[in-house]
């Protein structure tokens, strides 16, 4: 088995100007008319050191809870390290069981003696996650805690509101697929040619709740879009908190940034292109406000950000911080259940 040094440290090739350490968010970064809404949102010069405690504790409990999910979906569902039958995430939320279900325990119990044999680099990564788990978060807390979000996700009660409050508060997650690039198809042409990226929460397709597949490859889908989109000639610094996420960075020698976007950026007015996709649907108000106050500071003039959140909090922040909105766009994702699931492209330019 990897050692976590030798795994999470592995780097392929120099990472050239990746930035050493992320630059920490401050009161003082606000211009004047983000500090009238930061009082608003209950951020003051005084408030604002006891926010970002905030934000770096809550950070660490929501790793440790996507992490828990992660390692959920893969030990129901993968093939790799038992002959047991796969078992469906949403089934098993639907069911509304409070005790373990004995399939259940028998497939958590074969992923926990499987967790220190290297089946293949997936595997190692959940492995990974799992050692790193608070000694109380056994695999049978992280699958009771897995449901319940599921049942909770089901349930849609009190509609987009509460589904968008139920993950501004759910474990942060790598998820990520092929689809995620849809966006940044649609937004193409606003994007420009740039030079330097940020790609911000790249993800990693390393499980998923439902219609895993151990064959599919480990991928960053934006991060390979951005590559043959914009040559080889432009540099991508990637930032994330995830730790696998990080780690499959480092590993094939692109730069990965550990950084919490509410609270810290890589560096500051380098980037001509800023992409945010999947990731602001995980901030509450206050979280969106300061992710915006920092993307900003890190874009040069002209730069360009581009997320799919579709909140009018966006847009009212975007502009306060230097930031206007300045392209909308809606995205079809794909066809599920004969429904067309939609998506939105939303630009920003400093």
């Amino acid at each position: 088995m990897w050692t976590r040094r030798a795994w999470f440290g592995a780097v392929g090739t120099a990472l050239g100007a990746c930035p050493a350490a992320p630059v920490a968010l401050s009161y003082a970064d606000l211009p004047a008319p983000a500090r009238r809404l930061a009082a608003d949102l209950g951020l003051t010069a005084d408030s604002f050191p006891s926010y970002l405690d905030a934000q770096r504790r809550v950070l660490g409990e929501r790793i440790v809870t996507g992490s828990a999910e992660h390692l959920t979906y893969y030990a129901l569902q993968s093939r790799r390290f038992t002959d047991l039958p796969p078992l469906d995430p949403l089934t098993l939320a639907r069911a509304s069981q409070e005790i373990v279900p004995p399939a259940v325990a028998q497939r958590l119990a074969a992923w926990q003696a499987s967790a220190k044999v290297r089946f293949d680099e997936r595997h190692q990564l959940v492995a990974e996650l799992f050692g790193a788990l608070p000694r109380d978060w056994t695999v049978e807390r992280c699958y009771r805690h897995t449901m319940e979000f599921l049942r909770e996700r089901l349930r849609e009660v009190g509609g987009p509101e509460a589904v968008n409050a139920l993950y501004q508060r759910r474990g942060l997650s790598s998820d990520t697929a092929a689809e995620n690039t849809a966006v940044l198809r649609t937004a193409q042409p606003q994007l420009g040619q740039p030079k330097r990226v940020l790609l911000a929460g790249p993800g990693l397709d390393l499980t998923r709740r439902e219609g895993f597949d151990d064959a599919a490859p480990l991928a960053q889908p934006q991060w390979d879009w951005l590559r043959e989109q914009f040559g080889a000639g432009v540099t991508i610094d990637a930032m994330d908190v995830r730790p696998e996420v990080l780690g499959f960075l480092r590993a094939r020698g692109r730069c990965a940034v550990e950084a919490d976007i509410t609270t810290q950026i890589p560096t500051l007015g380098v980037y001509d292109l800023a992409v945010a996709t999947n990731l602001f649907v995980y901030l509450d108000d206050r979280g969106l406000f300061t992710a915006l106050a920092g993307v900003a500071r890190a874009l040069r003039p002209g730069g360009v950000l581009l997320h799919n959140d579709g909140r009018f909090a966006a847009k009212v922040f975007g502009g306060a911080v230097g930031l206007p909105a300045v392209h909308f766009a809606p995205v079809s994702l794909a066809f599920r259940n004969n429904r067309e699931q939609m998506d939105r492209a939303v630009v920003h330019r400093r």
